[in-house]
């Protein structure tokens, strides 16, 4: 029946958008793990049952760190057999981690529970795994497929926490969420995953795009998009690139920076006058702007290089935190969130574009998975080093010089990130 299914909406439209819908509602599911979603409810969690937020923040740590450890197979699983049984077996998973903390009778429970509901969440619904689906069934439209999908998790982050917060109006405990959060997944993800993903396009008779081959050709209005996909890359190959150590270098100071400009927003705004109210606010609209930042940049994507938009934006990103310093007002707070979540949020999407376009998109799950993995342990150091900056000089100043610092030097990085040499073919190849 599913097969059947595929061929008539496959005759309809290009069927690599249905499959980048599934993924992307897959990610926007995943987000009932994140921490968004988590400090919702972490007030309902600790009076009930006593817990410090210390214990329960250990817990965090724990799954995300499952989650880093799980990226990289997850997406080497989607480069070799497709992503169709990944997600519903990681929307079962986590499933049954979210219903282990609904549950839970005391703290190690919870702990397990979390460590499997976010290492499935983080490592395989959402991702490097989810940026590997865009990149297996798009080349043209790549910029807006990556995205589209990396837009998914912190929206879904942002909705989940609102919806937490209003079932809890409406008499829901923390208990009963976790549970409907788990029936979510496996109703809502498991059906479409099994039905209708396949493993590439050309499982099912197409190409990237949807064309043959002889009509690669760029689309009106569009650049040429460069693409490692003629070559034989692989992980290891990879690895020995100076480009991929630069752009792994890039990626980690730029989240690390991301990281500390969210944990700080709030409590920076307030010590600049504005009301907790609307540095909440602000912090809010920073995330949802950076949600949409991922599809502005890929967007830009198909008109100009990824490398020179990677190196604006983190430019224009110490810029904008150096503004930062200046705000002394609600409404000024606001604005400048606005533009600063457009700004510091688009290296994610356009450091996957380099690498599919650097590497192709054959082993692109194994590059990811690896460079996310340690992408989270720089999101976890982030806020640890600027917070032994603060306790040095006591000052915010010096913070957000170091975030601005950071900036700067990952826009170095993407300048000194060229092309590497495609390696020749041969199971002895040694790319330069």
């Amino acid at each position: 029946m599913s097969d059947r299914l595929v061929a008539r909406l496959g005759g309809r439209f290009y069927y690599g958008w249905m499959v980048l819908a599934v993924a992307s509602f897959g990610g926007f599911i995943s987000a009932g793990s994140s921490q968004m979603y988590i400090g919702s409810v972490l007030l309902a969690i600790t009076e009930d049952t006593g817990w410090t937020h210390t214990a329960i923040s250990s817990a965090l740590l724990a799954g995300t760190l499952t989650g880093g450890l799980v990226s990289p197979l997850a997406g080497a699983w989607v480069d070799r057999r497709g992503p169709r049984l990944l997600m519903g077996v990681a929307a079962l998973v986590m499933a049954a981690g979210l219903l282990l903390m609904g549950w839970s009778p005391n703290l190690a429970v919870f702990y397990l529970g979390y460590m499997l509901a976010r290492g499935a969440a983080q490592g395989a619904l959402g991702g490097a795994a989810q940026r590997a689906i865009a990149v297996h069934w798009f080349l043209h439209y790549r910029g807006r497929a990556l995205g589209i999908a990396s837009m998914s998790v912190p929206l879904g982050g942002a909705a989940m926490a609102f919806a937490g917060a209003w079932a809890q109006r409406h008499g829901w405990d923390w208990r009963e969420l976790f549970t409907a959060m788990g029936v979510l997944a496996v109703v809502t993800v498991v059906p479409p995953a099994w039905m209708l993903l396949r493993r590439s396009p050309e499982a099912i008779g197409l190409l990237p795009d949807g064309g043959p081959v002889a009509d690669r050709t760029t689309k009106p209005g569009r650049r040429p998009r460069p693409t490692g996909d003629e070559y034989p890359w692989t992980l290891t190959q990879a690895l020995r690139t100076r480009a991929l150590r630069l752009l792994m270098g890039a990626a980690v100071v730029a989240i690390a920076a991301n990281g500390t400009v969210v944990f700080y927003h709030v409590i920076y705004l307030v010590s600049r006058g504005v009301s907790q109210v609307q540095a909440v606010t602000a912090v809010s609209i920073l995330a949802l702007t950076g949600a949409l930042a991922n599809v502005v940049w890929g967007y830009l994507s198909e008109f100009f290089s990824e490398r020179l938009l990677a190196i604006v934006s983190q430019l224009l990103a110490a810029g904008g935190i150096l503004l930062l310093l200046t705000v002394d007002s609600g409404t000024g707070a606001l604005v400048l969130s606005a533009v600063l979540g457009l700004l510091v949020r688009g290296e994610g999407s356009l450091t996957g574009l380099i690498l599919s376009n650097y590497f192709g998109r054959f082993a692109f799950g194994r590059i990811a998975g690896l460079m996310a993995s340690v992408q989270l342990v720089a999101l976890g150091l982030g806020p640890v080093i600027a917070s032994a900056v603060y306790d040095v000089f006591q000052s915010y100043v010096a913070i957000y010089g170091l975030i601005a610092a950071g900036y700067l030097g990952s826009a170095s990085f993407y300048v000194l990130a060229r092309r590497p040499v495609p390696p020749p073919s041969g199971p002895s190849s040694q790319p330069s």
